[in-house]
């Protein structure tokens, strides 16, 4: 087991090295203004048994999560996704269905119901031999998975093991994933832009290394590259802080625009879901043309797109959209919500392309389900915040995953090539911090289903009365006729 935990502040800001107390026990350090990042490798053979069994038909297993909150990142920590869980497993093609294995592993994030895999959506797979499928959920906190982590991982005796992972109450985002070819689970848990000590305790793992760096520019940087300046140090180690200068590839970057996304009023069952985003320095554009905007969508089944809406070129166009390149399926199209069993759809859009450097808007037309009665005749849909970015091409020969913090499989990374350059664009709450659109939804007073079974049976005896009625008049007035007798023709007579 290897641990890795990563101080990044902001360029021009820093730590003095001397400052930094290297024990037997641990690091500590003044106060910085800096994201936190910590990074466990964990082989196979260190996993719990429960966790083995589940992973033992698989040949990879994604789970991320998002908080919901407003938080400022700093490259290389840029990666966005919606808020809430996304879970992927892939299995070989035609193998063994894992989704209740997959389930189970999710439970420790709290009750989900994930246990069928029809809950399940099937998701593109860049490896053809591959099935590759995906769940949603909405998801406030890391609480319950960390009282799970620490009951399975900590023992009792272990203090400094139950506060870190009690720390994961107030990280931004939290990665787990496996991967069968390596043997080896990883887990990732970030920490936002903020005011924070140096402080890190020796764990158990083999080494613990702790890096206290910011954004640099190394000599003959590429376009496609970030540079990182600093000090390196181990915990557990007297030895001193070494100096460390060095490039990487980055597969996503900060953009410099922000964007904002809530629902046009009125919202009836048809809402729009309208983007405001602000002018962006044309993208920076690593370098190269051909960058694009793109909208990733996380939709639960309260909601969905109409793809065949979105498939209307001109419409798209009244929409600042340019096109519709993946729709996850199946989406169906009529079903109430609670009939639905598919978590949701995912949804990517093209954005049309400002042509001056402005603030600019874009409409995502959206359809409401049918939605379970409740005591007060309404009900609350919270749309999770989409990823809006731009996409630019970097060279084709560029291996991102030799990066030391490169982050992959987030859904839609996977949707475009893989030289692609991702330049995020930061989310900012409408009002207060929470990334979410909200709408309150009329639905059926509980209480009321009787009245509305009866009206429903007596509108239908009525109407086939009326029905039966006019059939019954028709035959008193004119009786019988038989369709297929043929009529006489009458004879002229001159």
């Amino acid at each position: 087991m290897k641990e890795r935990v990563a101080f990044i502040h902001e360029q021009g800001e820093g730590v003095d090295p001397q400052l930094l107390k290297l024990s037997t026990t641990g690091i500590q350090g003044p106060s910085i203004q800096a994201a936190r990042q910590d990074r466990l490798n964990i082989a196979y053979e260190e996993l719990p048994l429960e966790v083995k069994e589940v992973l033992y038909d698989a040949v990879r297993v994604e789970v991320k999560w998002a908080s919901s909150d407003g938080h400022q990142t700093t490259d290389p920590l840029t990666a966005r996704i919606s808020p809430g869980l996304h879970a992927w497993y892939s299995t070989r093609k035609g193998g063994k269905d894992i989704s209740h294995d997959v389930c189970k592993l999710l439970q420790a994030f709290g009750p989900l119901d994930c246990n069928s895999q029809e809950v399940f959506t099937s998701v593109h797979s860049t490896d053809a031999s591959e099935d590759t499928f995906y769940f949603y959920s909405h998801l406030e906190s890391l609480g319950e998975f960390a009282v799970s982590a620490t009951s399975h991982l900590c023992t009792g005796s272990d203090v400094q093991c139950r506060g870190r992972l009690a720390s994961l109450s107030s990280a931004s985002s939290l990665d787990l994933s496996f991967d069968s070819s390596l043997k080896q689970a990883k887990l990732s848990a970030l920490w936002p832009v903020a005011e924070r000590s140096i402080s890190v305790q020796k764990s158990k793992a083999e080494r613990s290394e702790v890096g206290v760096m910011g954004l640099d520019k190394p000599p003959q940087l590429e376009p496609h590259e970030l540079g990182i300046s600093g000090v390196l140090a181990y915990a557990g180690e007297k030895k001193d802080p070494s100096a460390v200068l060095f490039a990487f590839p980055a597969r996503h970057r900060r953009s410099v625009g922000s964007f904002s996304a809530e629902f046009v009023q009125p919202t009836g069952l048809h809402p729009t879901l309208r983007l405001s985003l602000s002018a962006n320095e044309s993208v920076r554009q690593d370098g190269r043309d051909g960058c694009r905007p793109y909208v990733y969508l996380t939709l639960p089944k309260s909601i969905f797109a109409d793809r065949y809406q979105l498939a209307d070129a001109l419409f798209l166009a009244s929409k600042n959209l340019t096109a519709s390149p993946y729709t996850s399926l199946p989406v169906d199209l009529e079903a109430p919500a609670y009939t639905t069993k598919a978590w949701g759809s995912s949804v990517l859009l093209e954005l049309l392309k400002p042509k001056e450097n402005t603030d600019w808007t874009a409409e995502v037309p959206l359809h409401l389900r049918y939605l379970e009665p409740s005591e007060t005749g309404k009900r609350l849909v919270e749309l999770p915040y989409p990823a809006v970015f731009w996409a630019c091409k970097a060279a084709q020969d560029v291996d991102f995953s030799t990066s030391p913090f490169d982050r992959s499989h987030l859904g839609y990374d996977g949707l475009f090539e893989p030289h692609t350059v991702f330049w995020h664009v930061n989310p900012q709450a409408v009002s207060g911090t929470r990334l979410t659109s909200a709408l309150t939804v009329p639905v059926l007073q509980q209480g009321f289903e009787s009245y509305i079974a009866a009206g429903t049976s007596a509108v239908i005896v009525l109407g086939f009365s009326w029905v039966l009625w006019k059939l019954v008049s028709g035959f008193v007035s004119h009786g019988y006729q038989n369709p297929n007798s043929a009529v006489p023709s009458k004879k002229k007579t001159k």
